[in-house]
């Protein structure tokens, strides 16, 4: 499943035509999907121990944002990959490629069914190049994450910053997210300019070939709630 569309205006009239066009796109997707995996809570483990080791409670926490940060080679794409190929086989889950980076073939070697993949590439921003127009990015994920349909939505994140509201809209997604019970998965670069109000934070960085991977909390209530389950767990294995 594919979905996306170029756009060539600008100013604010082409920027509300491009959200209509973005969104109507995406509803004809979703609506499109007959099969809504049921509201599931707790987490989802990747099956990658450098990565499930570090995050509360042994996995992605579900109805929540995880931003996976670093730099290119990071492992940070591989490590999303590997948590959709082992999601259920009912489940579907989206990915948003900002960049235009992502190569079907390569995720399916890596175990992912691209049959259960809505990959979505937005309007081409005013700049040009391969970087997608933020405002179409945010809109798609907020939609997305909402919806119900996706067990997982991945985002590759955008590297321009919005004039103005951009800070609002990213921190709608949290709101998405919550209703929508996804797994939502932020995937920046350092010094990304949007920071988006992730639960989970992981740095990732490749040391002699290996991922490491190193946790923050954004100290928020979901983020509280993930280290208390994970200090009860710890004790009920130490009684």
């Amino acid at each position: 499943m594919e979905t996306g569309t170029e756009t060539t205006e600008t100013g604010t009239a082409g920027m509300r035509k491009e959200r209509h066009v973005v969104i109507s796109e995406l509803r004809e997707a979703i609506r499109k999907i007959e099969r809504r995996p049921a509201r599931r809570g707790g987490v989802v483990p990747c099956g990658r121990p450098e990565i499930d080791g570090v995050l509360p409670g042994g996995g992605f926490p579900r109805g929540a944002l995880t931003e996976l940060a670093g730099g290119p080679a990071s492992g940070k794409t591989a490590a999303a990959l590997s948590l959709l190929s082992v999601l259920g086989p009912d489940e579907l889950f989206a990915w948003i490629d900002t960049h235009g980076e992502l190569y079907p073939p390569a995720a399916a070697a890596l175990g992912v069914d691209l049959g259960r993949l809505l990959l979505v590439r937005p309007p081409v921003g005013s700049a040009g190049g391969a970087e997608r127009s933020l405002p179409a990015v945010l809109w798609a994920a907020e939609a997305l994450l909402a919806s119900g349909a996706f067990a997982a939505v991945a985002v590759d994140a955008p590297e321009a910053r919005l004039a103005r509201g951009g800070d609002a809209v990213a921190q709608r997604l949290r709101g998405a997210a919550e209703k929508g019970g996804a797994v939502g998965l932020w995937l920046s670069k350092p010094g990304a300019a949007i920071r988006v109000p992730a639960a989970v934070r992981l740095e990732l960085t490749a040391v002699a070939g290996r991922v490491v991977a190193s946790r923050r909390l954004d100290g928020g209530p979901i983020g509280r709630e993930l280290l208390r389950r994970a200090g009860a767990r710890r004790s009920g294995h130490a009684a």
